[in-house]
Parts: C-alpha cells; structure tokens; sequence
C-alpha cells in the first residue's frame, strides 16, 4: 500500500506533496542516536530524507491503515511483510 506525505517548512505557507510512499523512518545512528532526517522510501526505489527539525509533517490515511495492520498483525502473533 502506498501513500502520500505533505511537508512545509516551519513558518511558511507552501506544502509540498510526495506521492507513492511506501514506507518511511528516520534515521538512527548505531549508538541509538536519533538524527532529525526523515527518510521516505518511494514506490520507484527511490527515497528522500528531509530534515525533521525543520520541516511540519502530514500523512495521509493510507499511512494509518498500513500501519494498523502490521500492529494488528503482530498482536495476533503473525509475521508480516
């Protein structure tokens, strides 16, 4: 299932709008250390990572669907994808 991510940058007006997301995160150091870069992962292979600090997020319901089902797979005790 894919989805589409708007982002502005903090104080301006103008959304930008990523279609075809098929998973995203952020990116984290091999000490535990969050960096403040959110990476999408894009339907073409592709992915873009975008400074999370700086930028104000809005996911569609795609995202929220796919994710419930993973969670809802896993409290049943199935493996996903």
């Amino acid at each position: 299932m894919t989805y589409t991510v708007k982002y502005r940058k903090l104080g301006s007006w103008f959304w930008h709008k990523v279609k075809q997301v098929y998973g995203d995160t952020f990116i984290e150091t091999d000490k535990g250390v969050i960096l403040a870069m959110r990476v999408l992962f894009l339907e073409d292979k592709s992915r873009m990572e975008i400074p999370m600090f700086q930028h104000v997020f809005k996911y569609s319901k795609e995202r929220f669907y796919d994710m419930k089902k993973d969670v809802d797979a896993e409290i049943a005790g199935k493996k996903t994808n």
